[in-house]
C-alpha cells in the first residue's frame, strides 16, 4: 500500500500539540498545588474534583496516543465531552470575554483529537482505495 504524504504532516502536529497541552495544563495544575501548599488549603469542592477528573482523562490520554493513537485520542475525545458537560451544568460567568476564552481554551484541547481524527480518515481512505485498486 503506498504512504500517503500527508498523513505524518497531520500525525506529527497532533503529537506535537498534544503533548504541549497536556504538559501545560500538568504545569498549571502542579504549580497551582504547590502555591496553595504554603497556605492552609480549603477543601476541595465536589465539582472541582468532577471537572478534574476528564482533565486527567485527557493528560492520559493525549500521552498514550504517543504509543497508540486510537484509544489515546478516544479517551481525550470522551473526557473533551465529559468537560464540556461538566461546564454547561456548572455555573459560570455568561459574559462574552468569557465565552471567547472558552472557546479558544475549547479548540487548544480539541485540536489534538481533531487532528487524530484526521489523521485515521487519510489512513482509512487510502486503506480503501488500495483494496478497491488491486
Amino acid at each position: 500500500m503506498p504512504d500517503n504524504e500527508a498523513i505524518p504532516f497531520v500525525r506529527w502536529p497532533a503529537r506535537v500539540f498534544g503533548v504541549l497541552v497536556a504538559g501545560f495544563f500538568l504545569f498549571m495544575f502542579i504549580g497551582e498545588t504547590f502555591e496553595r501548599r504554603h497556605a492552609p488549603s480549603p477543601a476541595i469542592e465536589p465539582m472541582t474534583v468532577v471537572k478534574l477528573i476528564p482533565a486527567f482523562a485527557y493528560v492520559i490520554g493525549m500521552f498514550l496516543a504517543l504509543k497508540w493513537e486510537r484509544a489515546g485520542a478516544k479517551l481525550g475525545a470522551a473526557s473533551l465531552g465529559l468537560l464540556a458537560i461538566g461546564l454547561f451544568v456548572s455555573p459560570v460567568r455568561r459574559d462574552a470575554l468569557a465565552a471567547l476564552w472558552l472557546g479558544i481554551v475549547g479548540l487548544t484541547f480539541s485540536l489534538p483529537v481533531i487532528l487524530y481524527g484526521l489523521c485515521w480518515w487519510l489512513e482509512d481512505r487510502d486503506r480503501k482505495l488500495y483494496r478497491a485498486g488491486s
